[in-house]
Protein backbone atom coordinates (compact mmCIF):
# COMPACT_ATOMS: atom_id res chain seq x y z
CA UNK A 1 0.00 0.00 0.00
CA UNK A 2 2.94 2.23 0.55
CA UNK A 3 4.12 1.81 -2.68
CA UNK A 4 1.20 2.55 -4.31
CA UNK A 5 0.27 5.69 -1.92
CA UNK A 6 3.80 6.94 -2.92
CA UNK A 7 3.42 6.27 -7.29
CA UNK A 8 -0.43 8.14 -6.43
CA UNK A 9 1.76 11.53 -4.62
CA UNK A 10 4.43 11.09 -7.73
CA UNK A 11 1.18 11.35 -10.06
CA UNK A 12 -0.18 14.39 -8.37
CA UNK A 13 3.33 16.52 -7.65
CA UNK A 14 3.96 15.96 -11.30
CA UNK A 15 0.43 17.71 -12.23
CA UNK A 16 0.79 20.72 -9.56
CA UNK A 17 4.26 21.64 -11.06
CA UNK A 18 2.37 21.96 -14.43
CA UNK A 19 0.77 25.04 -12.59
CA UNK A 20 4.03 27.07 -12.22
CA UNK A 21 3.17 28.79 -15.89
CA UNK A 22 -0.25 29.32 -15.11
CA UNK A 23 -2.07 32.38 -12.91
CA UNK A 24 -2.69 32.14 -9.22
CA UNK A 25 -6.41 30.49 -8.37
CA UNK A 26 -7.50 31.22 -5.66
CA UNK A 27 -8.69 28.68 -3.08
CA UNK A 28 -7.85 25.65 -5.79
CA UNK A 29 -8.02 22.91 -3.02
CA UNK A 30 -11.23 20.68 -1.97
CA UNK A 31 -11.42 18.05 0.82
CA UNK A 32 -14.58 16.10 1.22
CA UNK A 33 -15.78 12.41 3.28
CA UNK A 34 -18.37 10.74 1.63
CA UNK A 35 -20.45 7.16 1.25
CA UNK A 36 -19.62 4.54 -0.27
CA UNK A 37 -21.65 1.94 -2.13
CA UNK A 38 -20.86 -1.39 -3.69
CA UNK A 39 -23.13 -2.77 -5.94
CA UNK A 40 -23.59 -5.97 -6.23
CA UNK A 41 -22.40 -7.53 -9.87
CA UNK A 42 -21.94 -11.37 -9.29
CA UNK A 43 -18.04 -11.01 -8.92
CA UNK A 44 -15.75 -11.20 -6.75
CA UNK A 45 -14.75 -7.58 -5.98
CA UNK A 46 -18.83 -6.85 -5.35
CA UNK A 47 -19.51 -9.54 -3.75
CA UNK A 48 -16.75 -9.50 -0.80
CA UNK A 49 -17.16 -6.14 0.34
CA UNK A 50 -19.36 -3.82 1.46
CA UNK A 51 -18.81 0.37 0.96
CA UNK A 52 -18.26 1.91 4.25
CA UNK A 53 -16.94 5.53 3.83
CA UNK A 54 -13.82 7.57 1.54
CA UNK A 55 -11.82 10.55 2.08
CA UNK A 56 -11.30 12.76 -1.22
CA UNK A 57 -8.83 15.73 -2.03
CA UNK A 58 -8.49 17.82 -5.52
CA UNK A 59 -6.79 20.26 -6.68
CA UNK A 60 -7.57 23.06 -9.34
CA UNK A 61 -4.47 23.04 -11.38
CA UNK A 62 -6.01 25.01 -14.40
CA UNK A 63 -9.43 27.07 -15.15
CA UNK A 64 -10.90 28.66 -17.83
CA UNK A 65 -14.43 30.66 -18.13
CA UNK A 66 -16.95 27.64 -17.20
CA UNK A 67 -14.24 24.64 -16.63
CA UNK A 68 -11.74 23.86 -13.77
CA UNK A 69 -9.11 21.18 -14.60
CA UNK A 70 -7.94 19.44 -11.52
CA UNK A 71 -6.46 16.09 -10.13
CA UNK A 72 -7.55 14.18 -7.51
CA UNK A 73 -6.95 11.15 -4.65
CA UNK A 74 -9.32 9.27 -3.20
CA UNK A 75 -9.04 6.62 -0.59
CA UNK A 76 -12.27 4.43 -0.65
CA UNK A 77 -12.35 1.97 2.56
CA UNK A 78 -14.31 -1.16 2.01
CA UNK A 79 -15.28 -3.96 4.64
CA UNK A 80 -14.43 -7.37 3.73
CA UNK A 81 -17.31 -9.77 3.86
CA UNK A 82 -17.77 -13.85 4.48
CA UNK A 83 -19.02 -15.26 1.82
CA UNK A 84 -20.13 -19.34 2.40
CA UNK A 85 -19.85 -21.73 -0.48
CA UNK A 86 -21.02 -25.62 -0.52
CA UNK A 87 -17.95 -27.05 0.67
CA UNK A 88 -16.00 -23.30 1.55
CA UNK A 89 -15.68 -20.68 4.09
CA UNK A 90 -13.39 -17.74 3.34
CA UNK A 91 -12.94 -14.26 5.10
CA UNK A 92 -11.93 -11.33 3.11
CA UNK A 93 -9.63 -8.92 4.97
CA UNK A 94 -10.91 -5.21 4.82
CA UNK A 95 -9.32 -2.44 2.14
CA UNK A 96 -8.48 0.44 1.49
CA UNK A 97 -8.53 1.47 -2.39
CA UNK A 98 -6.62 4.25 -3.39
CA UNK A 99 -7.64 5.97 -6.65
CA UNK A 100 -5.55 9.19 -8.08
CA UNK A 101 -7.61 10.88 -10.77
CA UNK A 102 -7.59 13.82 -13.83
CA UNK A 103 -10.49 15.02 -14.60
CA UNK A 104 -12.79 18.59 -14.97
CA UNK A 105 -15.63 20.01 -13.20
CA UNK A 106 -18.52 22.24 -15.66
CA UNK A 107 -19.64 25.60 -14.35
CA UNK A 108 -23.24 25.38 -15.62
CA UNK A 109 -24.78 27.47 -13.27
CA UNK A 110 -23.79 29.04 -10.46
CA UNK A 111 -24.57 26.30 -8.23
CA UNK A 112 -24.62 23.26 -10.18
CA UNK A 113 -21.47 21.76 -12.10
CA UNK A 114 -21.04 18.23 -13.21
CA UNK A 115 -17.46 16.54 -13.37
CA UNK A 116 -15.92 13.99 -15.43
CA UNK A 117 -12.70 12.19 -14.19
CA UNK A 118 -10.10 9.43 -15.04
CA UNK A 119 -7.69 7.46 -13.15
CA UNK A 120 -6.30 4.12 -12.14
CA UNK A 121 -7.54 2.35 -8.75
CA UNK A 122 -4.91 0.31 -6.37
CA UNK A 123 -6.10 -2.20 -4.42
CA UNK A 124 -5.47 -5.54 -3.07
CA UNK A 125 -7.67 -8.18 -1.90
CA UNK A 126 -6.65 -10.33 0.17
CA UNK A 127 -8.59 -13.63 2.23
CA UNK A 128 -8.27 -16.12 4.73
CA UNK A 129 -9.29 -19.85 3.65
CA UNK A 130 -9.91 -22.24 6.72
CA UNK A 131 -7.56 -25.67 5.62
CA UNK A 132 -10.65 -27.25 7.23
CA UNK A 133 -12.89 -26.06 4.42
CA UNK A 134 -10.83 -27.80 2.55
CA UNK A 135 -10.85 -31.51 3.90
CA UNK A 136 -13.79 -33.78 5.15
CA UNK A 137 -15.24 -32.73 8.27
CA UNK A 138 -13.47 -35.83 9.97
CA UNK A 139 -11.71 -35.21 13.32
CA UNK A 140 -10.66 -39.01 13.21
CA UNK A 141 -8.69 -37.69 10.03
CA UNK A 142 -5.31 -37.26 10.51
CA UNK A 143 -4.95 -34.91 7.96
CA UNK A 144 -7.80 -32.64 9.36
CA UNK A 145 -5.94 -29.41 11.06
CA UNK A 146 -8.22 -27.23 12.85
CA UNK A 147 -7.46 -23.62 13.16
CA UNK A 148 -4.93 -23.57 10.40
CA UNK A 149 -5.62 -21.37 7.17
CA UNK A 150 -4.14 -20.64 3.68
CA UNK A 151 -3.44 -16.97 3.44
CA UNK A 152 -4.55 -15.76 -0.46
CA UNK A 153 -3.65 -12.05 -2.36
CA UNK A 154 -4.28 -10.36 -5.39
CA UNK A 155 -3.27 -7.02 -6.44
CA UNK A 156 -5.42 -4.96 -8.62
CA UNK A 157 -4.47 -1.93 -10.90
CA UNK A 158 -7.35 -0.77 -12.84
CA UNK A 159 -8.97 2.12 -14.81
CA UNK A 160 -11.65 3.92 -13.71
CA UNK A 161 -14.15 6.03 -14.88
CA UNK A 162 -15.68 8.58 -12.82
CA UNK A 163 -19.12 11.06 -13.69
CA UNK A 164 -21.27 13.07 -11.13
CA UNK A 165 -22.31 16.07 -10.03
CA UNK A 166 -21.50 18.94 -7.62
CA UNK A 167 -24.28 21.35 -6.34
CA UNK A 168 -23.15 24.42 -3.72
CA UNK A 169 -25.08 24.34 -0.40
CA UNK A 170 -23.12 27.16 0.65
CA UNK A 171 -20.32 29.82 -0.19
CA UNK A 172 -17.37 26.70 0.32
CA UNK A 173 -19.34 23.68 1.32
CA UNK A 174 -20.60 21.64 -1.80
CA UNK A 175 -23.34 18.03 -1.83
CA UNK A 176 -21.58 15.42 -4.19
CA UNK A 177 -23.20 12.41 -5.82
CA UNK A 178 -20.77 10.38 -8.15
CA UNK A 179 -20.49 6.96 -9.64
CA UNK A 180 -17.11 5.12 -10.94
CA UNK A 181 -17.01 2.14 -13.11
CA UNK A 182 -13.76 0.07 -12.67
CA UNK A 183 -13.20 -2.52 -15.55
CA UNK A 184 -10.99 -5.07 -13.60
CA UNK A 185 -10.86 -8.02 -15.70
CA UNK A 186 -13.10 -9.37 -18.13
CA UNK A 187 -16.19 -9.69 -17.12
CA UNK A 188 -15.44 -8.65 -14.01
CA UNK A 189 -16.50 -5.25 -13.29
CA UNK A 190 -17.43 -2.65 -10.05
CA UNK A 191 -19.82 -0.29 -9.95
CA UNK A 192 -19.05 2.61 -7.00
CA UNK A 193 -21.41 4.90 -5.63
CA UNK A 194 -20.58 8.17 -3.82
CA UNK A 195 -22.49 10.49 -1.70
CA UNK A 196 -21.00 13.04 0.90
CA UNK A 197 -19.86 16.49 1.32
CA UNK A 198 -17.12 18.68 -0.08
CA UNK A 199 -15.17 21.37 1.66
CA UNK A 200 -13.02 24.17 -0.16
CA UNK A 201 -9.85 25.53 1.40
Amino acid sequence: MLRYIKYSLFFNVGVLHAQDEIKTIERPWRVGLHYVGNIRNENVFSASYNGIMGLDVSYVFAQTQGVDFRSAIDLHFLSGRDADRTFTRWAVNDMVMLNPTLGASFKLSSKFRPYAHIGVALFKIKSEIPRSSLQLNDPFDPVFTPGATLEQSKSFHALTLQAGWEWNLFSDVQLRMGYTYLPIENNLNGHLLTFGLGYRL
